[in-house]
């Protein structure tokens, strides 16, 4: 499932492309994804321009003239495809394409048909169902050490389903969790209410720079993930401990091997010497 760095890898493609640009067309070439595609979606963007590209947890958000957004979230293998209008056949498994003023299209192509496409008035957004309920930005700085204390102090969860729980913090997701404990050198298993202040700092800061060096990269190209552009991220070739079961622990001075167990119903990988 393409997490916060993919999902922030695909915004920095297309928000060059489309900023600005006015909407001139929609099709949809399936009823429903995740949720019904609505109807109604044309007469609500079609002649807008696009105002803002960003970025809520795992779900884009194009904001439009007239009070107006788009929302599109990947859900477990979409993808977020731009190409020049033409005359020429749809990727596989495109579901629906947007027209823009400058002659470009963009494409949601997804095997699996989970993700999904909403409109919503823009200043009601973050009061809305997909949003209302999910947790702190872990790049933004209301995420620091405090944060994650006063999110675990009453917690007898483990730290790793904890950091994944979107109502907790968003995005992180499993590949990510796993290398930002073991960049932490916290043992995944560990109980939340245990964390000291300083153990704390570390998770954060160690979130913060595996996101971001994942983002730097491109993402991770695990499954369907490739970027707007059609290349493959980079970060799957960059892991620690992800999918590394049984090899050595890539810490000079430790010869320990990676384990895996399973948390939360999820894969989860670490080294038992360096992670405590």
């Amino acid at each position: 499932m393409p997490e916060l760095p993919e999902v922030q890898t695909v915004i920095e493609g297309i928000k060059p492309k489309i900023l600005d640009k006015k909407i001139l067309g929609f099709r949809k070439f399936i009823s429903k994804l995740r949720y019904p595609i609505s109807k109604s979606i044309p007469k609500k963007i079609i002649k807008s321009r696009v105002k803002r590209v960003h970025r809520r947890a795992k779900y884009i958000i194009i904001d439009l003239e007239y009070n107006q957004s788009i929302i599109i979230h990947l859900g477990m293998a979409g993808r977020v495809i731009i190409s020049k209008s033409q005359d020429r056949p749809l990727f596989k498994h495109t579901h629906f394409v947007i027209k823009f003023s400058n002659n470009i299209e963009l494409l949601y192509v997804d095997p699996r048909r989970f993700g999904l496409i909403k409109v919503l008035p823009s200043d009601l957004l973050l009061k809305s169902n997909l949003f209302a309920h999910l947790g702190v930005e872990p790049l933004s700085r209301k995420f620091n050490k405090e944060c994650l204390r006063k999110i675990c102090q009453d917690k007898k969860s483990s730290i790793k389903s904890t950091i994944m729980n979107q109502r907790h913090v968003v995005g992180v997701g499993n590949i990510y969790a796993s290398e930002s404990l073991f960049l932490a050198k916290i043992n995944p298993l560990k109980v939340c209410n245990l964390l000291t202040m300083q153990e704390c700092n570390h998770i954060v800061c160690s979130i913060k720079k595996v996101l971001n060096k994942s983002i730097k990269l491109g993402g991770s190209s695990i499954n369907n993930y490739a970027m707007v552009s059609g290349k493959l991220g980079n970060y799957q070739n960059k892991l620690e401990v992800y999918a590394r079961e049984g090899l050595i622990c890539r810490k000079r001075t430790c010869k320990s091997k990676i384990l895996r167990i399973v948390i939360a119903q999820r894969s989860t990988f670490y080294c038992p010497v360096c992670q405590k």
